[in-house]
């Protein structure tokens, strides 16, 4: 799935709320993560297994309601505040 990616890397990625500032980007992926937390939390037992699926899922339930491409492989290689992310191919399937 491809999206279109900002220039700069201080622009807001598309959002489905629409939200224009990095603020209120942060404030959404912070209350995602935090939900996130208290769900999988909850259902935390000695059966989890924290693999790249189990990632996905995190990655999914936080910030489904931010971007279209939440709990999915990207296709992009990003970074946030300088710091850049696993590379993409790094992240696929073998």
């Amino acid at each position: 799935m491809k999206y279109d990616l900002p220039e700069r890397e201080n622009e807001i990625l598309p959002n489905i709320p629409g939200f224009k500032s990095t603020s209120e980007i942060a404030m959404a992926e912070f209350e995602g993560f935090l939900k996130a937390e208290i769900v999988l939390t909850e259902a935390l037992n000695h059966k989890t297994k924290f693999d790249l699926k189990y990632i996905l899922h995190i990655h999914k339930l936080a910030l489904d309601e931010l971007y279209v491409f939440a709990g999915k492989y990207r296709n992009v290689n990003i970074s946030k505040g300088g710091f850049p992310f696993a590379q993409r191919d790094s992240c696929q399937k073998q």
